[in-house]
């Protein structure tokens, strides 16, 4: 499968980093997953001096889907659904490491589904990389040649770094976009409690006054009648005001997850001048209430335990999708646990377990490897 055999096409490692050193400051400035990854693909075959190039973007647990060809013939490649272990692609999914082949259509431990594809552009060397940020497959890089011109390891290694890169400004632009749409659901429930103070206060107080006035006994019947009108019309008004609060204040479920777990962070930090944050590693499927409060709890007590037993510096909340599910893991750099400590005295995990496994997650307690401990929680969605 192997090819070991260097390419005299391919650059010096030096000159790859330089350019994609230049490069990848332009990406993380733009903040956007999509056009990073286009941006990215555009120089694979320059950069990794192949013919083409091709990217894998995973499709649930088990298949990737190909798209951003470059310098493609056909339009045979883009849309192909690549399963767990078939082609070249498929292999790389199962064995998380770079994998190429001489003579793709060829080779006999390449499974036979996209052979006509890869015959009609003329493809004969592939190589995919996996693109991989802290153990989560963000996707598969691909690279190929079509004439003689072998795949050797400074290919590889180019292939590699850029498929580093592309996982690093995959996981900047979805932080980005999600701290944003944290950001304005935040902002969304700030006013509404700003509203619920002012508007809501103002109302209180007119229907108020509005009853005073109607108990005196000297008003004709006309503006007793204009008061009562004023009145309905006050809570009329303070009803519609509730709804919009409740709008407000509640926010999509696509975002509840994160927007709880930065509140413990926030009101942690507060407790105890521990700086605290959140990172989320993924986009986040919907989930139901019944999990999101499940993992928050989790992360809740969690952050308890650190406070109680850590002596920590700092602790970062990591969120993402793992096994069909969601995972959130709560890491401190503190003090860590005793050689004869039992993980489930003390730091809340009975507690914590039972709750998980009412809606089927789990939950587990490690060492970590700043010397603290680390907190897993995961539920199904």
């Amino acid at each position: 499968m192997r090819d070991m055999g260097l390419s005299s096409r391919a650059p010096s490692l030096p000159q790859v980093l330089l350019s994609l050193d230049e490069e990848y400051a332009q990406i993380l400035a733009l903040l956007d997953r999509s056009a990073a990854i286009q941006r990215i693909m555009a120089g694979v075959p320059e950069l990794a001096c192949v013919d083409l190039a091709w990217v894998g973007e995973p499709d649930g647990a088990d298949r990737i889907v190909l798209r951003h060809t470059v310098n493609a013939e056909t339009d045979g490649i883009d849309g192909l659904v690549v399963p767990v272990g078939a082609g070249l692609g498929g292999k790389v999914l199962v064995a998380r490491r770079p994998m190429w082949v001489s003579d793709y259509c060829n080779a006999a431990d390449i499974t036979s589904h996209f052979k006509e594809r890869v015959e009609a552009e003329h493809v004969r060397a592939m190589i995919a990389v996996p693109i991989v940020y802290e153990d989560q497959l963000l996707g598969v890089l691909y690279g190929a040649n079509r004439g003689d011109a072998a795949i050797g390891d400074q290919t590889a290694q180019a292939l590699e770094w850029i498929a580093a890169r592309a996982a690093a400004a995959e996981v900047v632009a979805e932080r980005a976009r999600h701290a944003a749409e944290v950001a304005v659901h935040e902002e969304r429930r700030r006013l509404a409690l700003e509203l619920h103070d002012t508007v809501g206060a103002v109302l209180f107080t007119l229907r108020a006054g509005i009853q005073q006035l109607g108990d005196e006994p000297a008003l004709n019947a006309l503006v007793r009648a204009r008061l009562t009108t004023i009145e309905r019309q006050a809570v009329e008004a303070a009803a519609a005001l509730r709804g919009s609060l409740r709008v407000l204040s509640v926010p999509p479920e696509q975002v509840a997850l994160g927007v709880a777990l930065r509140e413990h962070c926030r009101a942690f930090t507060e407790r105890t001048n521990v700086n605290a944050r959140v990172i989320t590693l993924t986009e986040l499927p919907t989930m139901a209430r019944s999990r999101v409060r499940v993992l928050t709890d989790a992360a809740r007590e969690a952050l308890l335990n650190v406070e109680k037993h850590a002596h920590a510096r700092s602790v970062v909340i990591s969120v993402f999708t793992l096994r069909s599910g969601v995972a959130v893991t709560i890491s401190d750099d503190g003090v860590g646990l005793d050689d004869d400590h039992d993980s489930t005295d003390g730091l809340g995990l009975t507690t914590m377990s039972e709750r998980l496994a009412r809606v089927g997650g789990t939950v587990a307690i490690v060492r970590n490897d700043d010397g603290g401990v680390t907190v897993q929680a995961w539920t199904p969605t």
